[in-house]
This record gives C-alpha cells, sequence and structure tokens, in this order.
C-alpha cells in the first residue's frame, strides 16, 4: 500500500525541484515469469481526498495530464493524519467503479511525467 506520504517523498525526489513535470497513470500487466510489464498509459484528470475512506483518489481521463507541482503543493497542505491515506487510481469498467491500489512510482526524465503504476487488470488503452 502506498500513502500519500511516500508520494510527495518519492515525487520530490525524482524530479529535482523540476516544475515542468505532469502526472501519468501507467497499467502493468504480470505475466507468466511473474514479471510486470508496462500495457498502456493514461492522462490523470483530477484528483480527490475522500475523508471517509481514508484514500486520495487520482482518476483517469481525456483532459490534460494532471501538473505534479501542483498536485504536491495541495497535497502538503493536508493533516498529518492525511498523510497516511492510501493512494489509489480510479476508473469505470463496464459501469463499475474499481478503485485501483498503486503498485508503485517511477519517473520519465525525457518525457516530464511522473507515473503512478497500477496492476492492469481490466482497463483499455486510453
Amino acid at each position: 500500500m502506498k500513502v500519500i506520504i511516500d508520494l510527495i517523498e518519492d515525487a520530490r525526489e525524482a524530479i529535482k525541484n523540476s516544475q515542468d513535470f505532469t502526472l501519468s497513470a501507467m497499467g502493468l500487466q504480470e505475466h507468466s515469469s511473474g514479471e510486470f510489464l508496462p500495457s498502456w498509459q493514461s492522462h490523470l484528470s483530477k484528483m480527490q481526498v475522500d475523508e471517509e475512506e481514508k484514500k486520495l483518489f487520482f482518476y483517469l481521463g481525456k483532459e490534460a495530464d494532471l501538473d505534479l507541482e501542483t498536485c504536491l503543493e495541495r497535497l502538503n497542505a493536508l493533516s498529518n493524519e492525511a498523510m497516511m491515506y492510501e493512494v489509489c487510481v480510479s476508473y469505470s469498467h463496464d459501469n463499475s467503479r474499481i478503485d485501483s491500489p498503486l503498485l508503485g512510482f517511477g519517473e520519465s526524465i525525457e518525457d516530464k511525467r511522473y507515473l503512478l503504476f497500477i496492476e492492469d487488470t481490466h482497463v483499455e488503452n486510453s
């Protein structure tokens, strides 16, 4: 389980204070060898903290990716308790909402993207 403070710390270290990174989600498929390989990448259109579920949701969307620096500023303003909320990527599949926990984080320096990795079990390329 990845929590908000993990995301903040990893992102800050990965982007080295660069202010022009965007956030994207990347689906990873587990192959028979046990290795996870990329299967798709998608824009993240918004984020929302759910106090009841104690989770931070990022939502897939067709709009431009979220600006990482703006997201980090909003997250840094959260309470200490909220820093321990789980981070998930949310999407719809067959008219159902899927909240997928993160497998990890990563960055693509050349594309100026910070990636949230989830297991690809339902999502089509977008």
